[in-house]
């Protein structure tokens, strides 16, 4: 061990900062102020920065499983032969931190896990509980075991019952791992980032020259000293150089982090009384959609606001909502997240071939056919009384038939059930509407008024003015309803919300998460089965990305076409990056078979022309 130069109380002092501060033993400390000639701030720097962000292993525990009693076990499909429920070793006051973390570090299942909290909760009392999963093991917080999963569910189920406090590990904020740990696409980590901060961790640990200004590349060694102005700042002094690197690594792999990074400090500020609706209701994820959509701000927060008014005052009539914008920028995405957010089941219609009102809901009883229904008949009957999504698409293609069978539903919130004639309570459907009959007029207005609709967001004032040219834009779409689908359904229409085509900054940003799809299928195994449908040629590959900012750019620039939307840009990535990709892969080897070693492909902008070039890296 390291012998101090100095034996002196303030060179004591100096050692428990570094300890307290670099979480690390007295020896470590030692070393590391000997070092730095007795330095704390440079001996905890140090620290910080030699960190590979790789946690310690924890060893597998028997499984979790046995600590619950047979009945639980039943109720999972487990094996309940063992004996009954004995406390010993999870007992009241045995609850074993590590047999947890060690069963979520070597695979066990979001089930298991959860029946296991739910398990303690109940012997233990929340707060006992939420206090010994926020214990660190061995210096280390829970949390981090769990955010290194990379498992979105695991942290849903751990949060549930720990809470989202800002833990730190070697200085380096949660929010902070999480961003490092976006380096390969093996693991869907930027996914890992949008959900933390939807539920609430702070962007203010990271240093805002990292993602604004946002449409640019990031330097290797991360924004310059100049541009780090904010590095003063408490939450921030774990961003030392090494760290930044780091950071910057990730963030120009990922330019969807850096996305979501800006959203979030551009992002309004909730009031705790609206958080508190959420939470009453179970809404409490809707406060965080806008993470999960690439722009589309305003449509998310007309339809937040819409639907929280709606909880906050409830009336026996259902939300019909107007989806209108072009094709391919969010609109059923939006509508799948509003499901997936409030746990409810969304049934999907196509409008395309609706002419008559049988088409919609089937033939009126007693007639042929009536005992089965239609899909959306039998949806509505099942969730009779429960909120549930209807969601028709293409409306604008049904006709005056199909319309008039809705009104006294969207109206008064009843439906006949056709299979038997009785009366169906529809009163909590939500009803979503996709239309893209009014792009001319949203086109234009966006046209018009991009510089103030995607400006400065970040403000108050910017944030206003971008709901005040909302509300006139959807005023205009609810006037030229009346002409396309008549004044009966107009007025049942409880919101009309517009999506707005993309922003360059939009563009690269749907680029981006193209690009992290194909990375994600690149990734998963050769398969040699003769089974051709199960047949996959191409595979165990690392997709390299070093410019994310640029490449996307490029890709949107090439292909971003308006009335497309984010189909157009998918099709620029299949074409640029997936088939030459796949031509070369496939031309230069006699044969692929599983377990083959695994091969890298770099993608890259041309600094001359400016096109987008992939090639296999040289081993």
């Amino acid at each position: 061990m390291d012998k101090p130069k100095s034996r002196g109380k303030a060179f004591s002092l100096d050692v428990k900062l570094v300890m307290r501060r670099a979480r690390c033993d007295g020896a470590t400390a030692i070393s590391l102020l000997n070092r730095h000639n007795g330095n704390a701030q440079a001996a905890c720097d140090d620290h910080i920065g030699s960190w590979d962000f790789i946690l310690p292993k924890v060893p597998a525990p028997s499984p979790l499983a046995s600590a619950l009693p047979p009945l639980t076990r039943r109720g999972l499909d487990m094996d309940d032969t063992s004996d009954p429920f004995s406390g010993d070793p999870y007992d009241d006051f045995g609850f074993l931190l590590g047999d947890l973390i060690g069963a979520i570090q070597h695979g066990e299942s979001c089930t298991v896990v959860r029946a296991f909290l739910t398990h303690f909760n109940e012997r233990l009392g929340s707060n006992a509980l939420r206090n010994r999963l926020n214990d660190p093991l061995n210096g280390c917080p829970g949390i981090f075991f769990v955010v290194d999963t990379g498992n979105v569910e695991m942290l849903k189920v751990w949060t549930s019952y720990a809470g989202n406090a800002e833990h730190t590990y070697r200085e380096v904020p949660i929010l902070g791992f999480a961003i490092a740990r976006c380096q390969d696409f093996r693991q869907d980590m930027p996914l890992v980032v949008k959900t933390m901060l939807s539920m609430g961790w702070s962007v203010g640990v990271i240093p805002r020259a990292f993602y604004e200004p946002l449409d640019r590349d990031l330097p290797d060694e991360g924004p310059s000293k100049e541009e780090l102005d904010d590095l003063d700042d408490k939450a921030k002094a774990w961003c030392v150089a090494p760290m930044r690197r780091r950071v910057a690594q990730s963030l120009n792999f990922s330019f969807t982090v850096r996305y979501v990074l800006h959203i979030a400090l551009r992002g309004k500020q909730l009031s705790g009384a609206i958080k508190q609706l959420a939470q009453v209701h179970k809404a409490s994820e809707l406060l965080g959609i806008g993470y999960f959509l690439v722009g589309q701000t305003l449509a998310s927060g007309l339809l937040t606001d819409r639907f929280l008014s709606y909880l906050a005052m409830p009336i026996r009539q259902p939300l019909v909502l107007l989806f209108a914008g072009p094709s391919g920028h969010g609109k059923t995405e939006l509508a799948r997240n509003l499901g997936r957010m409030l746990s409810l089941d969304l049934h999907g219609v196509d409008c395309t071939n609706l002419r008559h009102e049988s088409d919609l809901f089937g033939p009126w009883f007693p007639f042929a056919g009536s005992d089965k229904g239609s899909a959306v008949n039998n949806y509505l009957a099942a969730y009779a009384g429960k909120r549930c999504i209807v969601f028709m698409d293409e409306f604008e293609k049904t006709t005056d038939e199909v319309r008039h069978a809705l009104l006294v539903p969207f109206q008064s919130g009843e439906y006949r059930n056709r299979t038997n004639n009785t009366m169906v309570d529809c009163s909590k459907t939500i009803w979503v509407l996709a239309t893209n009959a009014f792009d001319q007029i949203i086109h234009s207005f966006y046209d018009s008024r991009q510089e103030e609709l995607v400006g400065d967001r970040g403000s108050r004032h910017g944030q206003d003015n971008v709901r005040r040219l909302g509300k006139q834009l959807s005023g205009l779409i609810r006037k030229q309803s009346i002409s396309v689908f008549g004044a009966p359904v107009t007025g049942r229409i409880t919101e009309f919300i517009p999506f707005l085509p993309f922003s360059p900054v939009e563009q690269a940003a749907v680029a981006d998460l193209g690009l992290a799809e194909l990375g994600r299928e690149l990734a998963r195994p050769i398969n040699s089965v003769e089974d051709p449908a199960c047949y996959r040629s191409v595979g165990d590959l690392d997709l390299e990305v070093k410019r994310a900012h640029s490449i996307c750019k490029a890709l949107a620039e090439q292909g971003y076409v308006p009335e497309l939307g984010a189909r157009s840009i998918i099709n620029t990535i299949d074409r640029e990056i997936r088939m030459p990709l796949v031509w070369e892969y496939l031309a230069t080897r006699e044969g692929v078979q599983e377990g083959q070693p695994a091969a890298s492909f770099v993608v890259g902008v041309d600094a001359e022309s400016g096109e987008v070039e992939v090639s296999e890296c040289a081993i």
